[in-house]
């Protein structure tokens, strides 16, 4: 009778044991699912065309128009365009002073940063034109600036280098480290 005893509590030891390590196996956290889950739960609002018009003092500034924005409500809130943006930037009297286009950006609102990527180029009005692959604008500190590569157009020359840092309209920039100068012809110039 003992002996059957500690048979059946021996058989009961491994079911338990057993049901146990199936537990344990169960309940094993797989990264990939739980990154899954964390991307579901991100909020992201989704705007298709996107035309934004951005005022001070009760004037325009710029009008913004991208294909796609996508803006995320996480710990780094954040505006991003993925597919491209075009922003015309006005002047006091209502005249476009320059352009910028850039394949992808983000706004980061907390910062008041704009990080522009990937083919980025500001033209001005009178024909003067930034080309780079990455530019920040510094909202708070009327700052544009990179520490990459530059090309810098002018009427009458090109200006290689590597970084460069500006103010908003772009008149008073500065290259970091001139790599090479071009000159060129004013009839030779595409913007005339």
């Amino acid at each position: 009778m003992i002996n059957n005893r500690n048979h059946i509590f021996s058989i009961k030891k491994a079911a338990a044991l057993i049901i146990g390590c199936f537990f344990f196996l169960a309940c094993e956290n797989d990264l990939e699912k739980i990154r899954d889950m964390q991307r579901t739960r991100l909020s992201v609002d989704e705007v298709k065309n996107v035309t934004s018009y951005l005022s001070q003092g009760g004037r325009m500034k710029a009008k913004l128009t991208a294909p796609l924005m996508l803006r995320y409500f996480d710990s780094v809130p954040r505006v991003e365009f993925p597919n491209s943006l075009h922003v015309d930037f006005y002047n006091d009297s209502m005249q476009i002073e320059s352009y910028l286009d850039a394949k992808k950006a983000w706004y980061y609102e907390q910062q008041s940063r704009i990080v522009l990527t990937d083919s980025v180029v500001v033209i001005r009005i009178d024909g003067d034109t930034l080309k780079t692959n990455e530019l920040y604008w510094e909202q708070n500190l009327h700052k544009l600036y990179t520490t990459k590569d530059v090309e810098i157009r002018q009427k009458t020359k090109t200006i290689f280098g590597k970084g460069f840092e500006s103010d908003e309209q772009l008149k008073n920039g500065r290259i970091d480290s001139i790599t090479g100068i071009l000159l060129v012809g004013a009839s030779k110039f595409a913007g005339n």
